[in-house]
């Protein structure tokens, strides 16, 4: 006679959510105590994340193992990390900790060439104009003193990672190694994230992950390319135009990239201050015209770049309004810092995904009637849409109703 085994008692209702606030509990707490981790662990997500291509074109093309084509990858990564630890490493710091000190100081002295203009009459043509600064200056240097600590803490933070190189190598040796682990394992990591499953809830997380993947593979993939070509391109111009600190603004541009409209405005305008206040350049102009070429020039190569880029490589995952992406910034660098500033509009869109899965759910309505994942036609960032206007072609109007 076989004994048949006891079936386990199913927890109530009020036991359940017993269980689930104690762990949202323990999870906080061990988010709070381990908060500068987190960060670190993050990055090695990311990194492993963008490995994995490179992994298995080696695996399937080179016909080797999942572990020694991982090993490959991130010995590759380790060199990589090393030559940039060098001159070239070093130079970005040294020409980001400069701009930003030319900066700080360039924004002392804007009251007093304000007052310096307002002296000197402006012609233009036939028309003489003479600016009245009397109520601007003021207005200006509470401006500036608003913005001026945070130039002094922006030195001070490249110079703190350029001063504990030390602790910087440990951080790194931490993120790779945790990097190598989870993309070891990928398989396995992968299909335990699969095998998540809720009775009847099977096809809305299926769809939900799938719709999560568009969103976070489109920004770790398409936005960090965007943001390379973006400070490539922006050192080559500002060399090409004969600014200072070609390198360091072709940096920072890169980085202001994760920012839609106010990053390339903030950097652009950067740009513009430090050719104002260059004493010359090789095309003889004066400083307020070479400033306005500056202008001219950096907000044409980043609408090229949004509307020639953007749709190819990021496509239509997050299309999010202005507004989202910026709230989501500053509560992004509110409480995650610079990871949070960077990750802030991926992270509104899952947010804004679950959100809405969230609503139907609680008023009794579909969450695919219409579709909560449907992707959105991608529109233009900034200029006129009359620009991007097309002829129809002879032969392709539709036919008349009949």
């Amino acid at each position: 006679m076989t004994s048949v085994e006891p079936s386990s008692p199913r927890w109530g209702t009020t036991t359940k959510a017993l269980v689930a606030l104690a762990g949202l509990v323990l999870l906080a707490a061990l988010l709070v105590r381990f908060r500068t981790i987190v960060p670190l662990l993050i990055v090695a997500g990311i990194l492993s994340y963008l490995s994995l291509p490179f992994v298995r074109a080696i695996h399937h093309r080179a016909r080797l193992s999942w572990a020694a084509s991982t090993t490959i990858i991130f010995v590759y990564w380790l060199a990589m990390i090393v030559l940039a630890s060098t001159a070239a490493g070093l130079a970005v710091v040294q020409q980001l900790q400069a701009l930003i000190v030319t900066l700080q100081r360039l924004l002392e002295g804007v009251p007093a060439r304000l007052a310096a203009l307002s002296e000197q009459p402006i012609a233009l043509g036939p028309w003489t104009l003479s600016l009245t600064t009397s109520e601007i200056i003021p207005l200006v240097e509470r401006g500036l003193s608003t913005v001026e600590p945070l130039f002094s803490r922006a030195s001070t933070l490249v110079a703190a990672g350029a001063a504990h190189a030390l602790e910087t190598l440990a951080q790194l040796i931490f993120v790779l190694a945790v990097s190598y682990f989870l993309t070891v394992d990928h398989d396995r990591i992968r299909s335990s994230w699969t095998g998540i499953t809720i009775p009847r809830y099977e096809q809305d997380l299926s769809r939900l992950r799938t719709a999560l993947a568009g969103i976070w593979h489109a920004f770790l993939r398409g936005q960090l390319l965007i943001v390379l070509i973006m400070a490539v391109l922006m050192t080559i111009l500002m060399s090409a135009l004969g600014v200072r600190f070609a390198l360091g603004l072709g940096a920072l541009m890169g980085v202001a990239k994760f920012v839609p409209m106010v990053g390339p405005f903030s950097a652009g305008a950067a740009a513009a201050l430090v050719a104002l206040f260059q004493t010359s350049n090789p095309f003889g102009m004066t400083p307020v015209a070479f400033a306005l070429l500056v202008i001219a020039c950096t907000t044409l190569l980043d609408q090229l770049v949004d509307y020639l880029l953007l749709p190819r490589i990021l496509g239509n995952s997050l299309n999010l309004h202005p507004v989202i992406v910026l709230v989501g910034a500053i509560v992004g660098a509110t409480l995650a810092g610079v990871i949070g500033l960077l990750l802030s509009a991926p992270a509104m869109a899952t947010f804004l995904l679950l959100a809405r899965y969230a609503y139907r759910k609680l008023v009794d309505l579909s969450p695919w009637d219409p579709p909560i994942d449907a992707i959105r036609p991608w529109t233009p960032p900034v200029l006129p849409r009359l620009w991007l206007r097309r002829r129809p072609r002879v032969g392709t109007e539709p036919p008349p109703a009949r």
